[in-house]
This record gives structure tokens, sequence and C-alpha cells, in this order.
């Protein structure tokens, strides 16, 4: 009995440790004007700092992925990336802090507006991984460039779609300006006609709808706060 205390002992700072980080699900509800939305936000340690999703019934979201993850305990941060994104402001971002009774407490800001959450951890965190990439079509595999603005400068893109047999297409994302950079992109999907490419590391989006003859994709382009129209042209002779 004696050495099972000692052990318990012994094990208990690590416990309070674990609870003083977001790892976990935790539940609880955001408070709007006149309203009060369910809430669940699941978060655990990544290879790489933090990982997490959030599930919101009420609007729709089950499993949306979370962007930008900073946690200074007890202080806890992440926004929503593209879900809820407003596009002169910018993606809905979550401030929270972690309390002694197992309790996150904070503000919601989104386009202007402020709600406050509250949540408590309810068990072991169940993050959802964002859906996989996908093939696309034969006639999307090419190269496709066009321009879009930013401030009075112009930057030209560049997106090279490729398929793999018995795997997902990949992409290569370059966008000259006052400079040239290429673009990590982690997910292509393309759904109906409908595409998207998702570059989290840098915070970058483009999503577009192809035309009947898949000669353009008349989209958008998320960087950052700033969403901005993008049309890409196939590039003459690219396939």
């Amino acid at each position: 009995m004696r050495r099972a205390v000692i052990g318990w002992l012994l094990c208990a700072p690590a416990l309070v440790y674990a609870a003083d980080t977001p790892d976990g699900r935790w539940q609880g509800s955001i408070r709007i004007p006149g309203r009060e939305l369910g809430l669940v936000v699941d978060l655990a340690p990544a290879a790489s700092g933090w990982t997490g999703s959030l599930i919101i019934p009420g609007l729709g979201l089950k499993g949306a992925p979370l962007s930008n993850i900073v946690f200074d305990a007890p202080r806890v941060a992440f926004d929503l990336g593209a879900a809820l994104r407003d596009p002169t402001q910018g993606p809905a971002t979550f401030t929270g802090r972690i309390g002694a009774d197992g309790t996150m407490t904070g503000e919601l800001r989104q386009a202007g507006n402020v709600a406050p959450f509250s949540l408590a951890r309810d068990g072991a965190s169940q993050v959802e991984a964002p859906p996989p990439s996908t093939a696309v079509r034969q006639g999307l595999e090419a190269a496709w460039t066009g321009q879009f603005m930013l401030g009075d400068y112009p930057r030209t893109v560049t997106i090279t779609l490729v398929n793999h047999p018995g795997a997902a297409a990949t992409a290569t994302f370059n966008v000259v300006g006052k400079q040239v950079t290429d673009i990590p992109v982690a997910r292509v999907v393309e759904e109906g006609e409908f595409l998207r490419l998702e570059a989290p590391a840098r915070n970058v989006t483009f999503e577009g709808r192809v035309s009947n003859d898949a000669d353009v994709i008349d989209g958008s382009i998320a960087l950052g706060a700033f969403e901005l129209p993008l049309v890409l042209k196939r590039v003459k002779g690219a396939s």
C-alpha cells in the first residue's frame, strides 16, 4: 500500500502539468446575442506544436481544422482558417485561458464581433484529421496562370496540377511579385466543378470554379486576412 501511495505521489506532478495544457476534448458553448451555440474543441500535441479541430453543430461545422495554434500557459489561441473567414477581416479567432479547475474561458472574434465562450475538459482529444487530397480530372492536369492585385502591385500566380497513379493529385504553387515565392500545398481537392488548394503553412488558400471547357478556373485567393479575386487560365500547350 505504501509503495502504491509513493508511486501516486511521484506521478502527481505530471498529472498537474497535463491538466495545465490544452491537450484534450473541451465542451461548452459560445454565447452570441440572442443565442447560445454548442462548441466542442479538440486539441492535441503534434510533431511540431499543436493540432486541433472544432465542432459547432449550430453552424454546420464538424471537424473544422484549427490553424495557428499557440499555447503559452495558461493562454491558448487559435483560428478557424478558411472556415467562417470574413473576406476583409480574416478568420474567426479564439483566445482563451485555461483554469486550474479544468476550464477554458475566452472570446471568439469574427468580423468585428466578439462573443464569450466557456468550455470544460471532457476526456481525451478526438482531433479529426482534415479530409485527404483527391485526384483531379485529366483535363485539369496542367499549368494554370493568373494575376491578382495586392495593394498597387500585381502578383502572377502559376499553379501546376499533377495526378499520380493510385494516389491523390499534388500541386506546385508559385507567386511572382517583388520576389518569387514557392508555396507548399498540403491539400488538393476537386469536388464537382470546384477546385480547392490549401497551404496552411503560409495561410494561403485558393478556391475556384472550373469552366465547362476546363480552360478557366474562376476563383479567389485567401492570403491571411485578405481575400482577392483570382482567375486562372490554362497555359497553352500545358497538359
